[in-house]
């Protein structure tokens, strides 16, 4: 029976194999430049979360954060195409507390971000809609690793935030959709949506809201899914420059 290590492991040989494998129907291959943001909605699972405890209440909202790597993609046919590569991944979460009973009074707002990398493998099939626009659609998966635990304090220090690693290897699903505009001088140039849907939890975030002086509300952990919704911008280099670095 495959558990989720045999999954990774799989998925992470996958990544190698299309790094370095060559075949003979491959058309080219193209080096790119990934930059994108995170933007914070409340469709597919983004959206704020709200908890609260006797004397006080918790709301915990994503924030725009950003994305930026580097890419390869490997052409089979005029339709299909299969990438990959190294994506740095930052989601930006904002914590806001208040007290039931003192509203006006005790308010508090703090801000952490939470750092991944990720491998991406994702299969592309392309629709012309003209000489040079096309539009690409994609799904695939990523496999993520995290950064060490992040914590903050509170703008009036009455939240204390802790949020660990739920595990240092993780697995994700996204998909996308978008446009390219082709040109054999220039290169291509891709702007388009993703949705990443992580298989399990993220991180685990712990709260404390500091209430009435040293008394606080001790907050059930709570498991952070990581779901993002980003807007992509990509650009490949031409492949002309591609062959001529061949030649040389």
């Amino acid at each position: 029976m495959l558990t989720k290590k045999h999954i990774i492991l799989l998925l992470l040989l996958m990544i190698i194999s299309s790094f370095f494998g060559q075949k003979k129907d491959e058309i080219n291959r193209q080096v790119g430049f990934l930059v994108g943001a995170l933007v914070p909605i409340n469709y597919f699972g983004v959206g704020p979360l709200e908890v609260s405890e006797n004397n006080s209440s918790i709301s915990l909202n994503n924030e725009l954060g950003y994305s930026f790597g580097m890419l390869l993609k490997t052409d089979y046919s005029k339709k299909i195409s299969l990438e990959t590569g190294i994506v740095f991944c930052q989601r930006n979460f904002k914590l806001t507390g208040v007290t039931s009973n003192q509203a006006s009074i005790l308010r508090d707002t703090s801000s952490f971000g939470y750092i991944n990398y990720s491998f991406p493998v994702k299969g592309i099939i392309y629709v012309q809609l003209n000489k040079y626009l096309l539009m690409r659609n994609s799904i695939g998966f990523n496999v993520d690793f995290y950064a060490s635990a992040v914590a903050s304090k509170g703008d009036n220090f009455l939240i204390d935030h802790y949020s660990e690693r739920a595990r240092w290897i993780n697995g994700s699903l996204s998909g996308e959709l978008g446009v390219e505009k082709r040109s054999s001088k220039i290169g291509i140039f891709y702007i388009g949506a993703e949705v990443n849907i992580p298989i399990s939890s993220i991180a685990v975030t712990r709260i404390n809201f500091y209430y009435d002086g040293p008394i606080y509300n001790e907050y059930d952990p709570i498991f952070l899914r990581g779901n993002f919704f980003g807007i992509k911008l990509k650009y490949y280099l031409p492949i002309e420059m591609e062959s001529e670095k061949k030649s040389d």
